[in-house]
């Protein structure tokens, strides 16, 4: 302020020749509001310090012994802000109910974590002896509550609660931090899903046991039909069997007796005539027996080839043919007789053929004269 009237003076000093009695007011008001900005200024860049100062890794020049001592103040508030909180709600209520502001912490007030805790560690004596009574002192003592929770075991209290007089036991709503009420929760899931299973398999054992007799029943007369069921396929396949192996004999047996049909018909036809048409001899035996079948099954009986002075053979259209060193020596002759030779003095095949082939027939007219 004082810099603002001075200001304020001087400019007036200078400036009075010029300038009205409002004039003046105008700069007075001017530099007291200079010199407010100058001061707000001044406490904004205190602030900012004592913040820098105050939040953690605020700056890089900050030493860090600072810095770890201020992360170990905010991890403590983050720690225990949640419990102190709720400590400070509860108490409130607690001391509406007592009537009594209490000086210190109540046992109901303390941390969830230590009282289950305490409550966990705290060993059970069953057959512990009993301690003397002190009647004036538990006259105005309440009864101990009662925790509903089958796998926590109650604290040890002490002796004589039970035969006190007082109001019904309700079951005591326990003070849990969130960690600890969570892990009841995960308990109680566990030990409903349990449950579940074990009724559920209780009930199915329950249903299995209700037909079982039945159902083996059942099973055996499955069994024995399917036995039945079986030996009548097994029967069925064996006659079958049979059936095949019959029909498969009595195609052998016609087969076998095709074959010495062929063979007995050919070797008669070669006895008389020297020749055997077996297009005939194939028509004769009928079914679908054919040239080559015969021709094969000829070569399988040993007929065809030279035996001595004898040569069966298979002509190239279909007849089978037997001949005799004699009838060749007929054919030679024949051959020089009628001159048969060419310019080169050669006989050829077609005419050595043609010229057997008379021989063959007059040898069989003169057999059969």
């Amino acid at each position: 302020m004082l810099e603002g009237f001075a200001f304020c003076s001087q400019s007036a000093t200078l400036k009075a020749p010029w300038y009205s009695n409002t004039g003046y007011y105008s700069l007075c008001a001017l530099g007291s509001v200079h010199s407010i900005f100058n001061k707000q200024i001044l406490v904004m860049a205190s602030l900012f310090s004592f913040l820098n100062r105050l939040l953690p890794f605020a700056t890089p020049g900050t030493p860090l012994v600072q810095d770890l001592v201020h992360l170990a103040a905010l991890c403590g508030v983050l720690y225990y802000g949640p419990q102190l909180q709720e400590w400070y709600q509860q108490r409130p209520a607690q001391e509406q109910d007592t009537g009594e502001e209490p000086d210190g912490p109540q046992p109901e007030q303390r941390e969830a974590g230590a009282e289950e805790v305490e409550a966990e560690q705290q060993p059970v004596v069953e057959d512990a002896p009993e301690e003397p009574r002190n009647d004036e002192a538990q006259q105005g003592r309440p009864p101990r509550p009662i925790v509903e929770d089958e796998e926590e075991e109650p604290e040890a209290g002490p002796a004589g609660d039970d035969a006190q007089a007082g109001p019904a036991n309700t079951p005591a709503h326990r003070n849990v931090g969130a960690k600890k009420a969570k892990s009841l929760a995960r308990r109680d899931q566990r030990r409903a899903y349990h449950e579940f299973q074990r009724a559920q398999g209780d009930a199915q054992r329950a249903r299995e046991a209700e037909g079982a007799e039945a159902r083996e029943a059942a099973q055996n007369a499955e069994k024995e039909r399917r036995r039945a069921a079986e030996a009548k396929l097994e029967e069925k396949r064996a006659k079958e069997r049979e059936e095949k192996k019959e029909r498969e004999r009595k195609l052998r047996e016609e087969d076998t007796k095709r074959r010495e049909l062929v063979v007995s018909l050919v070797r008669e036809q070669l006895d008389e005539e020297s020749m055997c048409d077996l297009f005939k001899v194939a028509k004769m035996v009928g079914g679908d027996v054919d040239e080559e079948w015969i021709e094969a099954i000829l070569k399988a009986s040993g007929m065809l080839g030279r035996k001595e002075d004898t040569m069966t053979m298979i002509t190239g259209m279909g007849w089978a043919v037997r001949v005799t060193r004699e009838d060749m020596d007929r054919t030679y002759r024949a051959a020089i007789e009628q001159e048969a030779r060419d310019s080169e003095g050669r006989i050829s095949y077609e005419a050595l053929g043609s010229m057997l082939e008379t021989v063959l027939k007059q040898h069989t007219t003169n057999v059969t004269g």
